[in-house]
């Protein structure tokens, strides 16, 4: 079942007498810079205090005022390595019913996860886990927890997920409750992306992302080679440890530009200049593409997507064939192949799916995430309670 409504938020039933939540600790790895706008949103609803325990922000507080720079403001918090991964001891005494109504926490971190979850427990505080797995990785390590994980996800007092794909695999897989989850469907700033452009009058295909194994970059040349259209011509953004691979096999077909690495503010230049946007992700044993937000870019900016049913986005539905972008099965150069050549000659197909994606994408917003979040951890005060 495909979902591109909003998301989905608790009965009302179940939310009477809950209190309004005062103040609510968010435990992360890090603070991505596509994630503040949220977080700035969930901070105007409740106190809202962040614990980010990896090499960079390591602690934020988004009511506190912005440092020089536009950096964040902090309250510093003794950090320690144990076995190689991050942990911070202090956090276990302000996890506490006094001064927090419930956490939020993600799945990020092999020591911060079950210190945290068990910490929040003792204390009887109410726990919402945020997550985008749909795919469980088969690591060795992660072979030997994924029942701890499964149980954890059953146990918890609500969840919060990128997508409905991410919804429909818990409760078919780890048979969690349909009722505790709630979807907080991916979102960007959309003004940034809402460029005047007229993608049938471009030849020029984009990818946009991490020069990485599971971003499928080498299926992407391989397709792009087939496509034997000499006015074609693929934009690489990006950078990562497979570089200077992708540039060697780029070097054979004179139609591939390696762009490298772009700053944000540039991006929606480079989405104005394009036709459409490819997302070839594929699944690995380390890595699940949990959603994709640079397809939430690209459809602002009035562009179809063709993705691969690796891509969360795709997977939920935000992208959808034939209707919003094409859709094709990944590690398949010659699917993709086909998709690129289709959409590279039907100029009124590219602009009907890229003003459907312009479209679809609109009711994808920061407050729509934020609704989620905020009944999500409502919904585990009650359940706690």
């Amino acid at each position: 079942m495909i979902s591109t409504n909003a998301p989905t938020v608790a009965p009302r039933e179940a939310l009477e007498g809950v209190p309004p939540l005062r103040r609510v600790a968010l435990v992360s790895n890090l603070c991505p810079h596509y994630r503040r706008s949220l977080y700035e949103v969930l901070a105007t609803r409740f106190e809202l205090e962040c614990y980010f325990f990896a090499d960079r922000e390591p602690y934020w507080n988004p009511l506190l005022p912005a440092l020089e720079h536009g950096d964040f403001g902090r309250v510093a918090m003794r950090r320690v390595k144990v076995l190689g991964e991050p942990l911070l001891p202090g956090i276990a005494r302000r996890l506490t019913r006094a001064r927090y109504d419930a956490v939020i926490m993600n799945l990020a971190g092999r020591l911060m996860v079950p210190y945290v979850y068990a910490t929040a427990r003792a204390r009887h505080l109410p726990v919402a886990l945020w997550t985008g797995a749909w795919v469980h990785p088969r690591t060795p390590f992660h072979r030997l927890t994924e029942g701890g994980a499964h149980s954890l996800y059953r146990r918890a007092d609500s969840i919060i997920v990128y997508g409905d794909h991410v919804r429909r695999a818990l409760v078919s897989i780890s048979g969690v409750d349909n009722a505790k989850i709630f979807t907080a469907a991916q979102a960007v700033d959309g003004r940034r992306f809402s460029v005047s452009s007229d993608p049938a009058r471009s030849r020029e295909i984009l990818f946009v992302g991490r020069f990485e194994e599971e971003k499928g970059l080498r299926e992407l040349i391989a397709a792009f080679g087939i496509v034997g259209d000499p006015s074609l011509r693929l934009s690489v953004v990006g950078n990562g440890s497979l570089e200077p691979e992708l540039r060697s096999a780029a070097s054979q077909d004179p139609r591939i530009r390696m762009v490298g690495h772009v700053p944000q503010d540039e991006l929606p230049a480079h989405l104005a200049r394009a036709r459409f946007l490819v997302i070839p992700s594929i699944t690995t044993p380390t890595f699940s593409e949990p959603w994709g937000l640079v397809a939430n870019e690209a459809m602002h900016a009035g562009l179809p997507v063709i993705a691969t049913d690796a891509v969360g986005a795709a997977a939920h539905g935000l992208v959808e064939n034939m209707r919003t972008g094409l859709v094709v099965p990944e590690r398949d150069p010659t699917a993709l192949a086909h998709a690129i050549s289709l959409l590279s000659e039907a100029d009124e197909l590219v602009s009907s799916l890229g003003a459907a994606a312009r479209t679809r994408v609109s009711a994808y917003t920061f407050e729509a995430m934020a609704d989620a979040v905020e009944a999500a951890v409502r919904y585990a005060r009650a359940s706690r309670t």
